[in-house]
């Protein structure tokens, strides 16, 4: 019965214990507006700390450092560029590999990165590239090819035909491509013309070019003054046959072409 009488009614005060006293609303209020200002104080000084270090910090460093304006230097030499780099506060390497251009000489400086005109840190290295100028190939020897043919050929090596001449030849069949303008051989820009001169059968006037392959340069001499040309160019090269030095190898045109007086002939003999 005793235990009975001891049950804590709520609400009520029981004998011997002292009631729980509750907080009043207003220390409770406070409290929790602390917490909460506590808490908004922690965010607002990460936020801040973000800032200063993605923001503010570049934004000082860049307008405390000297800068300047990068020169241009497009066409230039390669002497004059560096001098004009080193002159401005900027420091310079050139790439290994250059760029054909039609625009700009080779040697010349082609492309600059950063490119002309942007402001940047004194001391930055600005990258340079050469100008290699036009690329240049080798016309192609289209001796006996047709005039399809020889377009085709032309085209492929990135050079483009201009007019077609005629002329004659001994035993080049008519229609045919006997020799080019310039010669077979010869390195030429991209983009250059080179005519094609055809078996027309167009010998008037002019003399036949006889073969003097196997010859002494010095005995074909005079052979040329009676036939009316002219001595060209002459190319010396190794013979692994064993010839005597001074050895016709080959001309320039070949044999059989027929050829207008006062026309120069290029031979290559042995060395």
């Amino acid at each position: 019965m005793d235990k009975l009488n001891s049950v804590e009614t709520p609400g009520v005060n029981v004998p011997g214990k002292k009631p729980k006293e509750k907080k009043p609303l207003k220390e409770r209020i406070r409290k929790s507006a602390f917490l909460k200002a506590l808490v908004l104080w922690a965010v607002s000084i990460v936020i801040l700390a973000f800032l200063v270090d993605k923001l503010l910090m570049p934004t000082f460093a860049g307008a405390f450092a000297k800068t300047g304006t990068i020169p241009d230097l497009v066409r230039m030499t390669p002497a004059a560029a560096e001098a004009a780099l080193t002159e401005a506060g900027f420091k310079y390497e050139w790439l290994e590999e250059g760029r054909y251009s039609a625009d700009v000489d080779s040697g010349k400086v082609l492309v600059q990165m950063p490119v002309a005109g942007r402001t940047a840190k004194l001391g930055r290295t600005v990258r340079l590239t050469k100008s290699l100028g036009l690329r240049v190939v080798e016309i192609p020897d289209l001796r006996g090819k047709s005039q399809k043919q020889a377009a085709i050929s032309l085209s492929r090596a990135g050079l483009v035909q201009g007019a077609t001449v005629k002329g004659a030849h001994a035993s080049i069949p008519r229609n045919v491509v006997i020799r080019t303008i310039p010669d077979a051989g010869e390195k030429v820009r991209v983009g250059d013309t080179v005519k094609v001169v055809i078996n027309a059968g167009d010998s008037k006037g002019k003399v036949l070019l006889p073969d003097f392959s196997g010859q002494q340069l010095d005995d074909v001499y005079s052979q040329l003054d009676k036939l009316g040309f002219k001595l060209g160019k002459i190319t010396r090269q190794k013979d692994s046959e064993g010839r005597r030095p001074g050895t016709v190898l080959e001309t320039n045109p070949k044999s059989g072409d027929y050829l207008t007086p006062g026309f120069k002939i290029n031979f290559v003999v042995v060395d």
